[in-house]
């Protein structure tokens, strides 16, 4: 057998150049991986937040200092308007101390003394212009009767109770024995001013008041009382004294007040001579109107005749007993302001501080997101680069023997009498190791090689009762009898290690090149009960398992012929039915297959079959990709491939779950991520020149090696191998991912 590096070439394929296609592309305009982040756009409404909030503190503390002054100004307003009323009570109640002094005068002297009384009166209640008393309804006393404000001679010998115009009036107080508050009015001596007149009743006075005569406006009015009858109106009886002692008309105490002079110990134009600071402002305009339907005049007080009021504030002068009703009106002298001055202040500090600050956090935090973002970015580029190395490895593996191919000579397996132990085999001296792939395929094309796969029958051995060993002893002599080459047998128990973990891995590595390179495939299948749990075992069970499906597929993908011996062998002989072994998506659904690891809940924690198989998938799946690429004529690539577009996640899931009995289900990787950069790295094989492309074995050339150097070959006839035992034979020399090391035993794997 010739050196198959004489006449063909080995190719080289490069991790950095194949699956790293999107390195050499064009980079494209993109927004940076951070600002796609929601976290991003949080972090910058959180800064317009918060400059937001500041101004809008600083807006509604400004508003709340407005809402505050006008609330300020509306009590300075309610104080001058309590003020008022209480300046109009104390004027009115005047005439009650004027009554009580003439109720105990029984000689006269109170009259007599009426000036002095009355100037004691008026600087006591201030805000009276003078008091008038008119014993039995005539004007005779007036205090002050002329000053540099007044002259009341006029009203001297006024008789209110024969004057046709002010007799009604004096009558009502007397009948209801009250004061009578009238106005404010208009004086006959100008002005506007509000009177108060009460009725005095004492003990001295007479039952009968004295006649009287009144002329006014060219007619006599007079009061004749001491005629028998005496005239209506001559006598009015008062209240009785705390002793009984009944009391009679006496006469009128009045007072009358201007309302400048009742106004005036209020001191209104303090309001506008900067007296009150609400707030920075100091100077107010006020209004002092009659809300009555028909005001003596416009206004009874103002600050300024030319000045309008800017929304003034609003408080009522309300004195019940006077039939008073007066509103009082104030507003700032130059408006209501629109901010305040510290308003700037904080606009221009604390919201530069403020977003300084915000700003400052959020470039923290941008910054570390920025990090964040570039670390991930690094993090997915080192994850694709071990995500394209585990798929160049896998790719390698398919022409690539991690572990020696284990054969046993026919006439060896004849006479086993039943399946012996990988190790005890090769202690026995009974297995041939091949390491080269090239040995392999020339021991298939001239002898035959025959892969055996069977489901196990025990937890501890494969075949506890020699039933299956019986059967593939009965379908390799069919084989033989039909004419077919076999004088080799691959058989997993014997041909895989099974004490020690990491050849074990190895080995199953290599079991799609160990199929590759078998010239009949053997599915044997007799039923039988399981040693351990009992079930049965049978084609059916045979098809659940996953392992026999990958054993299929592996051997089903790497046809170098449109198709290749399959047979079925159950209890009733053997049948060449390849559609009956191979149903495509059955075979292809390895991941959706029954595994003995899962159905026992990994004990001891043990590491998941499905996470060992990933590489064997990766790799049988390009080899579909290339045979589909490569022999179109091939329909069983095509008809998997459409399987896989149907549902990848069904036959290349990303994760599965994992579970123990001590531990909750939780996720496990397999194919995330693995299935797009190898589409992307067979794009970018099957665009280079056919020379440059990874060589397949069974699709474009068996004879060729693989894409990865194999390293020389030895110049010794390659079949040598076939007659030594040593185990320690070099594996030919490769940067690979391996799966951790498992001590799980290939029996446990394949139940």
């Amino acid at each position: 057998m010739t050196d198959g590096h004489e006449n063909h070439p080995v190719h080289h394929l490069r991790v950095d150049s194949l699956g790293s296609s999107a390195q050499t592309q064009e980079p494209r305009k993109c927004v940076p991986l951070w600002m796609q982040w929601p976290r991003f756009w949080v972090v910058l409404c959180i800064i317009v937040a918060i400059v937001a909030v500041s101004i809008q503190n600083i807006l509604s503390t400004d508003a709340s200092k407005r809402v505050h002054l006008r609330e300020s100004v509306l009590d300075l307003s309610k104080t001058y308007a309590g003020e008022v009323a209480r300046q109009v009570r104390s004027s009115v109640s005047s005439v009650q101390a004027l009554e009580a002094m003439m109720k105990i005068d029984d000689a006269g002297i109170a009259l007599e003394n009426f000036a002095s009384l009355a100037e004691a009166l008026i600087s006591t209640y201030q805000g009276i212009s003078n008091l008038q008393l008119a014993p039995f309804g005539r004007l005779d006393c007036i205090y002050p009767l002329v000053d540099e404000t007044q002259d009341n001679r006029a009203a001297l010998g006024l008789n209110l109770l024969l004057d046709p115009v002010r007799s009604p009036a004096a009558l009502d107080s007397i009948v209801k024995q009250e004061t009578a508050v009238i106005g404010p009015v208009k004086l006959l001596q100008g002005g506007v001013a509000l009177i108060a007149r009460r009725p005095i009743f004492t003990r001295f006075a007479p039952a009968l008041m004295p006649d009287a005569w009144y002329q006014t406006g060219g007619h006599n009015y007079s009061r004749v009382c001491s005629k028998t009858p005496p005239d209506e109106h001559c006598s009015f009886l008062g209240p009785p004294e705390a002793d009984g002692t009944p009391t009679y008309f006496w006469g009128f105490a009045t007072m009358l007040g201007r309302v400048e002079e009742l106004l005036s110990p209020i001191h209104l134009e303090r309001l506008q001579s900067g007296a009150h600071r609400l707030s920075g402002l100091t100077s107010f305009h006020y209004l002092l109107t009659d809300t009555r339907a028909d005001p003596p005049v416009e206004y009874y007080g103002r600050s300024d005749r030319e000045a309008a009021l800017d929304r003034p504030v609003e408080a009522m002068v309300v004195v019940e007993e006077a039939n008073i009703r007066w509103l009082l009106q104030v507003a700032p002298r130059d408006g209501w302001p629109v901010v305040f001055a510290d308003f700037w202040n904080q606009l221009f500090i604390v919201v530069p501080m403020t977003a300084l600050l915000g700003v400052g956090l959020g470039v923290n935090i941008i910054i570390a997101m920025r990090k964040r973002a570039h670390q991930i970015i690094k993090l997915e580029e080192y994850r694709r680069e071990v995500i394209s190395r585990t798929i160049l490895a896998s790719i390698s593996n398919l022409n690539l023997l991690q572990f020696p191919m284990c054969l046993l000579k026919l006439q060896d397996f004849l006479g086993l009498g039943r399946l012996i132990r990988h190790e005890d085999a090769r202690e026995a001296r009974k297995l041939c190791f091949i390491d080269q792939p090239q040995v392999a395929a020339d021991l298939c094309k001239e002898e035959g090689v025959a892969f055996i796969s069977h489901q196990w029958a025990g937890f501890e051995h494969p075949d506890p009762e020699g039933i299956q060993y019986r059967s593939m002893v009965v379908a390799v002599k069919e084989v033989i009898s039909r004419g077919l080459k076999c004088s080799w047998i691959w058989v997993d128990y014997s041909s895989i290690p099974q004490q020690n973990a990491f050849q074990q891995q190895t080995a199953i590595n290599s079991l799609s090149v160990y199929a590759s390179y078998c010239s009949v495939f053997l599915s044997v299948v007799p039923p039988c009960k399981h040693a351990d749990s009992g079930h049965d075992v049978d084609i059916h069970s045979y098809c659940s398992r996953a392992w026999c499906r990958l054993e299929k597929l592996s051997y089903a993908t790497c046809s170098w012929e449109e198709e290749r011996l399959a047979f079925l062998c159950t209890e009733e002989g053997i049948s060449n039915d390849w559609a009956g072994v191979f149903n495509d998506e059955s075979v292809l659904d390895v991941l959706g297959g029954q595994f003995s690891c899962c159905t026992r809940n990994h004990p001891d924690d043990r590491p998941c079959d499905k996470q060992k198989i990933v590489g064997v998938m990766l790799g049988i799946f390009w080899r579909i990709l290339a045979t589909n690429r490569d022999a179109p004529h091939r329909k069983h690539a095509r008809t998997l491939l459409r399987l896989v577009e149907k549902d990848e996640e069904k036959y290349f899931p990303k994760t599965a779950s994992y579970r123990t009995e001590l531990m909750e289900p939780r996720p496990i990787e397999l194919f995330d991520g693995f299935l797009p950069i190898l589409k992307e790295m067979f794009l970018e094989d099957s665009a280079a020149v056919q020379e440059e492309r990874v060589n397949v074995p069974g699709v474009s050339d068996p004879w060729l090696t693989c894409s990865i150097s194999l390293g020389p070959l030895p110049d010794e006839d390659p079949l040598a191998s076939r007659n030594t035992q040593d185990f320690d034979q070099s594996i030919p020399s490769i940067h690979i991912v391996q799966p951790e090391a498992t001590e799980v035993q290939i029996h446990e794997e394949r139940i």
